[in-house]
């Protein structure tokens, strides 16, 4: 048995015979090919994305920018190129030669995006313009993109042209469209969990560029082998002339007389693919609030759109020719899946509500861990994203097949996804800070029901489509806005504002005390913190000599650490925060950036901080990087080797740099592969404590030129200003012991700590995909981690000091509070908080007594106890007077047990009475 591949104006070829079970084997080798080909495109988007951002900034502009240049790059390819293949005699060699430009462009990107970016970067510059920002980080990415996204929108044209080859149909190719994308999009889903979960962590961007070129190149000897041998000389030029269409009077022409214009199938097919991709985005926002927020959050919400669109383009195919039984239903059809999708975008938008619950359901009932964590991400994206994308896939399917004869599949796709490329501006920038997620959701469906009645005929429509816009205005009147912002019983939400980069909200808790969240999951410290805030910018400015000129804050949150810049006259500060909706918000916090006591304006812009270090021309005497949290994704790469580095250049000389860690977010896992990227820049590092909390321990790593050892009476010679003295003494931070006391180690101690770990840099990002393992887990306490950490460096802490006071008693004394430091963080692991005195004392005494023991200089171990004695004395006098007498014998030198004593029993020891 064989088939004829022929037509009155197809292929006119009738010496091309193809044998039934060549024909098989020709679909399922495109299919295979077509599919490893979606594998690499969609790897390719992850990894430039990430290369680009490192000089384009992570703010919404440059994210927006990327993602438009690489749609516009896809659709160019398209329609550049639809002509050209929708008749070429050879799609062979084009699809052959796609593949290979994609493959070749992209080793060559490894070589060109180091010194591309570094170049888009300051022509960007450090404040720029939204527009100036926009146009720079678009045409910069499309312009280095183009030749590779070019030939990846013209790949499906180009495999859907081959099937004519195999095809029996009077217009070849044509019933294999939908088909053809389902496994393209199938393969872009494998892509993205490969990717994700394996390529990325495992061999870092270059190498698992080079494996998607390999791809690339593996498809292109395959097309060019296996369709070369199976087909031999139905491959040639001479023997496949051009699809010009079907011959007048033919029942193919009969039909799409009944159809919509042409111009109206690019019509629906640019609407959809606006609408398609502003429902993701608008969902994604809302979503943040509820998932954890990793690179990991991410690939579980893509991969379940990429699964539905996949699912509803292969059942439209399955299905087609029961559904277009009579070629007159085509544009019935038309309107029916419009409005599935509109029906299923609403209840899509409904289920949001629900999916909270679904992702504590699913999680405590398999967490916690990694495996749990991602299940129950996947299990919300599954809720409000499988049965619209099944439709949209089955829709898209649907546009496609009745664009294609007029225009060809290039055209048709283009078009789509120019649609797809505005998106991000019309809905992420423009609809949904101004109407809010709800609206701009349920205007979405609305623009479905809409172009249902443009293009789906008959009154039914009609009837649905009003009854649809009817419950869509009632879920907008009668629900609530789609806010998920977690809050002890009685607290209020002060602010909340939506913006195009996260959803942020001030919380003030029944004692008035206030805290900042973001997105719903990181809480960004408030007023309660206070002392602690301040601490993060007292330190550095102290560890610097206490006169700093210049300073920039990378990240400001609240905004309460960079006020304690104030108290600094002659300090010029920037602060520099990415999320803009943060800034309005400091005022809630009682910081003013804009009053007359600061002793120079300070200078506040939204950017990056990658890309403003990059591009700032000037220098700075200390640099403070706020907390970062390193599992959010994007996080990551403020803790690269890249970043670093740049910082370094950015220092003046004598500068310092701190770099603020959260021991409470993250593992030591890690800690050592921050540690070990930092001592690759700073190899004088040293690790510094903010303060002595053991449920929220604070480190800082600190390194630069101007770290060349330390001296006794360090403050007293360089603090003169008194109103700086006085907020110094409420930091306490008023001695040399307490400036010196939160010293975990120098050089020695951190390269021993990191030796044999792996740097984390932009090519290897791996504080990115190992970070999230601690927020999906469940951690040993804060608590335990920092005892683990200062029982690890303990043994090599090195001295702090310069050389010249090596072995002075002020030498003698800083080591024996360190000592008694360490014995008062040990003697808190594993307490628990007791309002009972007696309950406290049991617990803690002991240990406390031997920190006292071990330097009269380390009150925060002497002052508790002294605290839990004045309780004690209210209810148990005898207890108290024991507890005395037991800190005086421990330390004589300090005076606070011993006049207690006198004051309350008249007993003054050493005394006979």
């Amino acid at each position: 048995m064989s088939d004829t591949l022929g037509g009155s104006d197809g292929l006119r070829a009738s010496s091309i015979i193809v044998t039934a079970p060549t024909r098989r084997y020709c679909l399922f080798l495109l299919y295979s090919i077509v599919l490893v080909s979606g594998f690499a495109g969609l790897g390719y988007q992850m990894a430039w994305t990430r290369l680009l951002s490192v000089s384009l900034g992570h703010e919404f502009t440059a994210v927006l920018a990327v993602l438009a240049a690489f749609f516009v790059g896809l659709a160019f390819g398209g329609l550049a190129l639809n002509q050209h293949i929708r008749h070429t005699k050879a799609p062979l060699i084009w699809y052959v030669a796609l593949e290979l430009v994609i493959g070749l462009w992209a080793l060559l990107l490894m070589v060109i995006l180091p010194h591309y970016n570094a170049l888009t970067a300051h022509l960007i510059g450090s404040e720029p313009h939204p527009v100036w920002h926009w146009s720079v980080a678009f045409g910069a990415s499309l312009l280095v993109l183009l030749p590779a996204t070019m030939a990846m929108g013209a790949t499906l044209p180009a495999a859907h042209r081959l099937s004519a080859l195999v095809d029996k149909l009077a217009l070849p190719g044509q019933s294999q469209v939908s088909l053809l994308y389902a496994f393209n999009t199938g393969g872009a889903l494998v892509g993205t969990l490969a990717a994700t979960y394996w390529l990325l962590p495992s061999l870092g961007l270059n190498h698992t560029l080079i494996v998607f070129a390999g791809v690339n190149f593996a498809v292109a000897a395959a097309l060019w082998l296996g369709f070369g041998r199976l087909l031999g000389t139905a491959v040639s030029a001479a023997s496949f002339p051009a699809v010009t269409g079907p011959s007048r009077g033919t029942k193919e022409t009969a039909s799409s007389d009944r159809r919509l214009p042409s111009s109206r199938w690019l019509l629906a097919l640019f609407m959809t693919g606006l609408l398609g991709l502003g429902y993701e985005i608008v969902v994604v926002r809302v979503l943040a609030q509820i998932l954890e927020g990793t690179v990991y959050s991410f690939a579980a919400v893509l991969s379940v759109y990429l699964l539905g669109t996949t699912i509803g383009a292969a059942a439209y195919h399955r299905f087609r020719k029961t559904s277009l039984a009579g070629e007159s239903k085509f544009d019935a059809l038309t309107g029916k899946l419009l409005l599935a999708v509109a029906g299923l975008c609403l209840l899509g938008t409904v289920l949001l509500w629900s999916t909270e619950n679904v992702y504590h359901v699913v999680f405590d009932r398999l967490g916690p861990g990694n495996v749990a964590a991602m299940l129950a991400e996947v299990s919300v994206s599954v809720v409000v994203f499988l049965l619209p994308t099944i439709a949209m896939g089955a829709l898209f399917g649907h546009l496609t097949q009745g664009a294609c004869q007029a225009h060809g599949l290039g055209r048709a796709m283009g078009v789509n996804t120019l649609g797809s490329a505005l998106a991000p501006l019309v809905f992420g920038v423009g609809l949904l800070p101004w109407l809010g997620a709800l609206e701009t959701l349920v205007s979405i469906a609305i623009g479905y029901l809409l172009l249902s009645g443009l293009l789906g005929a008959g009154r039914r429509v009609w009837l649905i489509n009003g009854a649809l816009t009817a419950v869509a205005i009632s879920i907008v009147w009668m629900a609530g806005p789609l806010r998920f912002v977690s809050i002890p019983q009685g607290s209020q939400i002060l602010a909340y504002e939506e913006g195009v980069v996260a959803a942020v909200a001030v919380i003030e808790e029944p004692d008035n005390s206030r805290h900042l969240k973001v997105n719903n999951r990181f809480t960004m410290g408030g007023t309660a913190s206070r002392f602690s805030d301040h601490r993060q910018t007292h330190l550095p400015m102290l560890w610097h000599g206490g006169d700093p000129r210049s300073a920039v804050y990378l990240g400001l949150g609240t905004g309460i650490t960079f006020q304690a810049a104030q108290y600094y006259p002659n300090l010029q500060a920037t602060g520099v925060e990415l999320i803009p909706e943060m800034l309005p918000l400091m005022r809630e916090f009682g910081v003013d950036v804009t009053g007359s006591h600061w002793p120079h304006p300070p200078r506040i812009l939204s950017a990056d901080a990658r890309r403003f270090i990059v591009a700032e021309p000037a220098q700075f005497d200390v640099i403070i990087a706020e907390v970062f949290h390193p599992s959010r994704d994007g996080a990551g790469s403020l803790y690269t080797v890249e970043h670093f580095s740049a910082i370094r250049d950015k220092l003046a000389p004598g500068g310092l740099f701190c770099q603020w860690l959260p021991l409470f977010q993250l593992d030591l896992s890690t800690l050592r592969l921050i540690v070990r990227s930092y001592l690759a820049v700073f190899p004088n590092a040293q690790l510094h404590l903010a303060h002595f909390s053991l449920r929220q321990p604070l480190l800082c790593l600190l390194g630069g030129d101007g770290l060349t050892g330390f001296s006794a009476n360090w403050l007293l010679e360089r603090v003169q200003d008194r109103a700086l003295q006085q907020q110094l003494v409420q930091a306490r931070l008023n001695s040399d012991f307490a400036l010196f006391g939160g010293y975990l180690a120098g050089p020695k101690a951190l390269h021993s700590f990191s030796q044999g770990v792996p740097l984390n840099t932009d090519n290897t990002p791996r504080v990115t995909f190992a970070a999230p393992s601690f927020v999906y887990g469940e951690p040993e306490s804060p608590a335990a981690r920092l005892l683990n950490l200062v029982t690890t460096l303990a043994p090599d802490r090195d001295s702090l000091l310069a050389d010249d006071a090596a072995g002075s008693d002020f030498a003698t004394r800083l080591e024996n509070y360190w000592r008694a430091r360490d014995v008062f963080l040990a003697a808190g692991v594993g307490v628990t908080p007791s309002t009972d005195v007696r309950a406290m004392l049991a617990q803690t005494q002991a240990p406390l007594l031997d920190a006292v023991r071990l330097s009269s200089d380390f009150l925060p171990a002497y002052d508790p106890l002294m605290q839990m004695a004045e309780a004690a004395y209210r209810v148990d006098p005898a207890l108290a007077k024991s507890l005395l007498i037991e800190l005086d014998k421990a330390n004589p030198t300090l005076p606070d047990a011993r006049r207690k004593l006198a004051q309350w029993f008249g007993v003054v020891p050493g005394v006979q009475p």
